[in-house]
């Protein structure tokens, strides 16, 4: 559950993100209900619903999380699990307080462990409220759901042509289509990139601005400069004019990837095939480095050449090598099994060559992971391969983040 941030952090700020509300209270009776609405007027505006800490993850499944979240656990036969099942739904950066009538120091240990912030004994008083207000709000040490960051993927060509693009675009479609989370897709690449093109969307300026002024870079900025596809999936991307050379640190992105991993699930990035200080910096810090190759020598050259790169102080990431366009050059092709081999290492994900999927896609203005097939059923595995979790059947009424 716990994510740790390699990058520097600067001064954090208590107010919630844009879009986000301040606090968010379930409750099942009316004393704890009145004492949490007076709390709310007087430390944190929030609002008070009735319901319990179901009624809380089926709620957030639809909805953008708080700062601060109070669950009631009373009556829930396993408290701790349902907390598990809560910090799932929860996007990054939530101070959970729970509220129970058990007053057990075993249970008191489990909550904490668990990722709750503060837990408070029925009845509600002002001032335990108030308290365990300012501790999830300025506690010193952030409890393990507010410190969850979202995970951070790297997604990098091993030679120019062989889809990267393409299949982190539509991996970010899937993860946020389909697995109900909010992405980040970030296209590094400045002056060529493609990600906005591929989603029907127009380019920004804010991105070289984030790199080159990122104490700038806050919830706020994020919220005008990003461009939204859906409901769940924020773009920035950008298109320089190739005139102009840019000369940005390595600890540029830093502030940025902070800031989108404090925001959302998933952190796309689609690094540009000529390395820079910026790309190369984004491969040292990610959670995940998704390698995509070709059937050919030269790819199979360079992704070893990729994989071989140490991570943020010498630490290993999890490489996920990835064969696009399977059968595109026929008999030609380096086997499969013999790119495993030099590579020395499982291939995480065999995509095949659709070029009537693409076209089609195309030509009706879809994302190709749309329509189901191979490539969606290759794509679902790449995100179970990455998330760890498998894609479940979304009602097409239910609304998520």
């Amino acid at each position: 559950m716990e994510l740790v941030n390699p990058t520097a952090a600067p001064e954090k700020t208590n107010k919630a993100p844009a879009g986000r509300p301040a606090a968010l209270a379930f409750v099942t009776d009316a004393e704890s209900e009145a004492v949490l609405q007076g709390a709310f007027l007087e430390e944190e505006p929030g609002i008070v619903l009735r319901g319990n800490i179901t009624k809380a993850i089926q709620h957030l499944s639809g909805a953008r999380s708080p700062r601060i979240l109070v669950v009631d656990i009373s009556d829930v036969a396993l408290p701790v699990s349902e907390v598990h099942h809560l910090a799932d739904v929860c996007e990054p950066g939530v101070s959970v307080i729970a509220i129970g009538a058990r007053n057990e120091v075993g249970l008191y240990r489990d909550l904490l462990q668990a990722g709750v912030a503060e837990y408070i004994v029925k009845p509600l008083t002002p001032d335990l409220v108030a308290k365990a207000l300012n501790t999830a709000l300025h506690g010193a040490d952030a409890a393990p759901i507010s410190r969850k960051l979202g995970k951070l993927i790297a997604f990098a060509g091993a030679r120019g042509g062989v889809g990267t693009s393409t299949i982190a675009v539509n991996l970010s479609w899937y993860f946020a289509n389909r697995h109900g989370r909010r992405v980040a897709l970030l296209d590094l690449d400045l002056h060529n990139g493609v990600c906005n093109l591929m989603l029907n969307l127009p380019p920004s300026s804010g991105l070289r601005d984030a790199l080159e002024n990122p104490l700038r870079v806050d919830s706020l900025f994020l919220e005008r400069t990003m461009t939204l596809h859906g409901e769940r999936l924020f773009v920035l991307g950008s298109q320089e004019p190739l005139e102009q050379e840019l000369h940005l640190p390595a600890t540029a992105v830093d502030r940025l990837i902070e800031v989108l991993r404090e925001q959302f699930h998933y952190v796309v990035v689609d690094l540009p095939r000529l390395p820079s200080a910026v790309s190369r910096r984004v491969f040292e810090i990610a959670d995940t480095r998704a390698i995509v190759v070709d059937q050919t020598l030269q790819a199979v050259r360079d992704a070893a050449r990729l994989s071989r790169l140490d991570g943020l102080d010498g630490g290993e990431q999890r490489d996920v090598i990835i064969v696009n366009r399977k059968g595109e050059a026929g008999r030609r092709a380096v086997r499969v099994d013999e790119m495993a081999g030099a590579l020395e290492r499982r291939l995480g994900c065999i995509v095949p060559f659709q070029p009537a999927l693409f076209a089609t896609a195309g030509a009706q203005g879809l994302v190709p992971v749309e329509q189901n097939g191979r490539f969606a059923d290759a794509i679902g595995a790449l995100a179970t391969e990455i998330s760890g979790q498998r894609t479940q059947r979304i009602s097409r009424w239910r609304l998520f983040r």
